[in-house]
């Protein structure tokens, strides 16, 4: 239908209207006349259906108020009077994304879908969430989502818990996110970007019940809201759902937030902060940061993007090699954050010697007045332009929904009443800065050298700092419990017991009924099938898939790791963090990255590991790389300088390299906890698993850790492994190739192949063995310095005697989304949990941001007792099959297919495995999921626990382990 301006639609009035040719659509601003609420619906050709309605949320302490609400508007409606409607969503819906997030001035609660009836049904659950939440009778949402004290009935100590509470523990324990807080809070000091909207542990309990309601009736008004709709939809039915059905009952107000500039007097020009550790090393971080502008104005939003990338973000950036080169510290980053009205810039220093924090910043000013001087690098610049082309081009955003990108976006100016359409003209404004005359000097000498708004920040490690917040927190609940009356603490008995029933009362059917669902018959009946075609080069696999890839061609070489022996096995590992890095015959350290970011859109290297079953596994050290078809005769020519001629013997280099790398790994570990203790709990049951431990989990990093010492006592024992593993593993022999591009594009990428391979030495004349490990099932306690615990326990279940079936899949929705839900999570307060179960035999049960240990680990043994009771009507399985379908439906990007390619067919899956799967999984039974109860009592009885989590925590509970180590030596 034609939408004609100034019109009114359903109260809507069409305001204004635009072609924003960047993304192929049309711009429609709205306002609702009634209710003041403001609307914008992007017409485009895509049946990835977006909906998101936002308020600006500005926190007003470190309470964590706008987060806290987050959760607890999800937690049941007028409409919708289930305890948990978004978790009913995530079971039974055929979303494509569904979720909410806090940003530091606003809240988004977004969804999308591909068919048009869950689209409504998704939107309609989210309307009644935020303007008709139950929170205002249901106080036990708040204690739940929020925080609640809790007496130990055994010692009588109080202690808090709660979900929001325990996640922030998990956010803020490591010192990369501790960093980010001290730097917003010097930077803004007390305003909306100098507090921690996400919520400060030592603050969160100071946010009453009535203060939380305030807060929701303070800003969650339609005229304080922002509603986003994208895709190929009928907009008139969309505007009458969200017009006629919600807006309409509520009237303009003129109560709106406004985010101000921060004023000068809240700037702190020098500061000095600590973080906990329980690392020996004295080593910190320096942060220069500077309030660099308004996120409304695109042009110098991309500009600082791109002048970040330029300064910091390669080996030839001239400001991280002179903070290197000074020995002031091991690795640099720089952090911008657009995301906030006022921008953010830091140049941050890690592993610093804390004694140069003179010397850092004047290397820092003297390096910025350099390129007042002299320009900044014009190859580095151009080749970082072409990168930013390429990724706006190629609009590959992983599960995230493009709409929703976009949405998010124009939020950044539309929060703050400009024009949002303007930030969806990506090229009309890369187009500006490519221009010979882009004004770089005076962003560099306003923006960040002479920039008044400036802080420089110390932040030094403190071995006894966790130990004093532990004590601080114990003094602080002695006196606090010391302060309450009688009638205080039976009130927080009783409260806890409401919450208890409120916990333990499942919804009724009725109630449940009350969540829309689709019908069996509206899902796809036939699978997404990888669609690729195979064929051999030397004694290796070509993997071909043919995608509408607008010009762009997906690489990825594969090197047999079972080319080395064991002991050289870790250093493949090593080869993925130094190549593309390291020196060549050709390029410097500093040349290699300006030649990498001109020639690709993207290049990096991993290991991967696809495992048939526990015994039989592929294992690749694996070239990943994408490009555009003209660059292909470059690419080749980069890719075998890079294979075959990187200097190992460039020690210095190879130093930074590999310091940088322990820091991004020590990151890493901290915060994705859970994903290394799967790791390396199924490398204890699986050859394919140890061999992935090794070259890239907990194993590798201590490997990792051991080669930075050696490279400053035995360099050459280093850099001949490494010569040894390139030799051994880029051989004809070891040699596999994956692709996607368009058909047409095949015989470039066919040339491209031949020209790599006859660059490689034969290789040597034997055949190709997995390794072969001891699996013993181990249960090993990893403390670190961490207030909440990550608990993984995995086992094989072939080995237990049963085979693979698509219902396992059912079994993993209703597990996650029922049992390990409301156990780990509402009653626990675990932030997250799962379980999976996969083809090769492998099951693993974790949590994330996990208060307890002994607890959760008996939760996942008595899971064969709750599928054992379990019970579910005909449309509650219909909701089960739904949500597992879903998951399995999802929208792929091209470099998704390529991989799905990739997987089928190394872990040698059937070619009608798709189907098989799926129709198993349609035609699961609740009587199929009472059978499983047998498998995991089974299950349970394997004894294969990895934990990392704080040390006080994991020794209080060591008789759960057999050792217990530090996850950082």
């Amino acid at each position: 239908m034609e939408l004609k301006l100034n019109t009114v639609m359903h109260g809507f009035l069409l305001k204004d209207k635009e072609v924003i040719s960047d993304i192929h659509g049309e711009g429609y601003l709205f306002e609702h006349l009634k209710s003041g609420a403001r609307l914008i619906y992007i017409k485009a050709k895509d049946d990835n259906k977006v909906f998101s309605i936002s308020f600006k949320t500005p926190p007003e302490d470190d309470c964590g108020t706008p987060h806290i609400l987050e959760h607890s508007v999800l937690c049941g409606s007028r409409k919708y009077a289930s305890k948990d409607p978004f978790n009913e969503l995530a079971k039974g819906s055929l979303n494509t994304f569904l979720n909410a997030l806090t940003y530091a001035d606003k809240t988004m609660y977004p969804i999308a879908s591909c068919n048009e009836e869950d689209f409504h049904n998704l939107m309609d659950v989210y309307l009644d969430a935020v303007f008709y939440p139950n929170i205002y009778t249901k106080k036990e949402i708040f204690m739940q989502e929020g925080w609640r004290y809790i007496v130990n009935e055994e010692t009588g100590q109080l202690d808090i818990t709660g979900v929001v509470y325990n996640e922030m523990k998990g956010a803020l324990s490591d010192p990369e996110s501790l960093l980010q807080g001290a730097i917003s809070r010097n930077l803004f000091g007390k305003t909306t970007y100098g507090f921690e909207s996400g919520g400060d542990p030592a603050s969160i309990p100071d946010l009453t019940y009535e203060a939380f309601l305030a807060f929701h009736k303070k800003y969650y008004h339609p005229s304080n809201s922002y509603i986003y709709l994208y895709g190929d939809m009928d907009i008139d039915r969309c505007l009458a759902h969200i017009g006629d059905g919600y807006l309409n009952d509520f009237m303009r107000t003129i109560d709106l937030p406004e985010i101000p500039e921060t004023k000068g007097n809240n700037l702190q020009t020098s500061s000095k902060e600590t973080y906990p550790t329980d690392s020996d090393e004295e080593k910190g971080y320096f942060a220069y940061s500077v309030n660099v502008g308004l996120c409304t104005d695109e042009e110098l939003t991309m500009a600082l993007q791109v002048l970040s990338y330029v300064l910091l973000e390669t080996n030839a950036s001239v400001i991280k090699t002179a903070l290197m080169e000074a020995k002031i510290c091991d690795d640099v980053e720089g952090w911008f954050d657009s995301s906030t009205f006022e921008m953010l810039f830091s140049i941050v220093a890690k592993n610093a010697d804390l004694s140069k924090v003179s010397e850092f910043e004047k290397t820092i000013n003297k390096t910025l007045e350099g390129i007042l001087r002299d320009g900044l690098d014009q190859e580095l610049l151009s080749s970082s332009l072409r990168r930013l082309s390429f990724l706006l081009k190629e609009e590959d955003y992983g599960s995230t929904p493009k709409g929703l990108i976009y949405g998010m976006k124009l939020m950044k100016s539309w929060l703050h009443g400009k024009n949002p359409f303007f930030c969806l003209r990506h090229f009309e404004t890369l187009e500006k800065l490519k221009n010979p005359n882009y004004d770089w000097i005076s962003l560099v000498e306003n923006h960040i050298l002479h920039n008044e708004k400036k802080n420089i920040l110390v932040f030094s490690p403190d071995r006894d700092k966790e130990k004093e917040i532990q004590r601080a927190f114990l003094q602080k609940m002695q006196d606090k419990k010391a302060s309450f009356t009688e009638e205080d603490m039976m009130q927080i008995k009783e409260d806890t017991r409401k919450l208890e029933i409120f916990q333990h009362t499942e919804d009724s059917p009725e109630i449940l009924e009350q969540i829309p669902i689709l019908q069996l018959s509206q899902i796809n009946p036939a699978p997404s099938i990888p669609v690729y075609t195979k064929s051999r080069v030397g004694e290796g696999k070509q993997i071909f898939v043919p995608m509408q890839s607008n010009g762009i061609i997906y690489l990825k070489l594969h090197f047999d790791v079972d080319s080395l022996n064991e002991e050289l096995l870790p250093y493949a590992g090593l080869l993925t963090d130094v190549l593309g890095k390291l020196d060549t015959k050709k390029y410097s350290y500093q040349q290699l990255p300006m030649v990498t970011n001109k020639v690709f859109g993207g290049l990096s290297f991993q290991n991967d590991v696809y495992s048939e079953n526990t015994e039989n596994y592929t294992g690749f050290l694996t070239l990943k790389s994408k490009f555009l078809k003209e660059d292909i005769a470059e690419v080749a020519e980069l890719t075998k300088e890079i294979l075959l001629n990187t200097n190992f013997n460039a020690l210095d280099s190879l130093k930074k390299i590999i310091r940088g790398a322990k820091i991004k790994g020590e990151n890493y570990l901290l915060n994705y906890s859970h994903l290394e203790a799967i790791h390396f709990s199924v490398g204890q049951l699986s050859n394919g698993g140890k061999v992935n431990e090794i070259t890239s989990g907990i194993d590798y990093f201590h490997f990792l850790v051991n080669i930075d010492k050696l490279l400053s006592q035995k360099p050459e024992i280093v850099i001949e492994n490494l010569k040894k593993t390139a030799e051994c593993l880029f051989t004809q022999k070891s040699f596999y190739i994956s692709l996607g591009c368009e058909e047409d594009d095949l015989d470039k990428s066919i040339e491209l192949r031949d020209y790599i391979y006859k660059n490689l030495e034969p290789g040597k004349d034997r055949k190709l063995k997995n390794f072969s490990f001891d699996k013993n099932p181990s249960s090993i306690g990893f403390t670190a310095n961490s207030t909440v615990q990550y608990n993984i326990f995995s086992a094989d279940y072939r080995k237990l005697g049963y085979n693979y079936t698509g219902k396992m899949q059912v079994l993993r929705t209703i597990l996650n989304l029922e049992y390990l839900w409301n156990e780990v999570r509402v009653k626990g307060g675990a932030y997250g949990s799962g379980c999976s179960f996969q083809q090769n035999g492998i099951s693993y049960f974790y949590s994330y941001r996990d208060p307890n240990v002994t607890e959760t680990y008996e939760i996942y043994k008595e899971l064969w007792k709750k599928i054992g009771n379990f019970y579910a009507t005909d449309r509650e399985m219909t909701k089960y099959i739904l949500g597992t379908i879903n998951r399995l439906d999802q929208p792929k990007t091209n470099a998704e297919r390529l991989n799905d390619a990739i997987n089928k067919e190394y872990r040698d899956f059937p070619e009608d495995f798709e189907i098989m799967e799926r129709n198993q999984i349609i035609h699961t039974t609740k009587n199929d999921i009472l059978e499983f109860s047998v498998l995991l009592r089974d299950i349970s009885k394997v004894k294969n626990y990895c934990t990392i989590g704080g040390e006080g925590k994991i020794i209080a509970n060591k008789d759960y382990f057999d050792s217990i180590q530090k996850l950082i030596p």
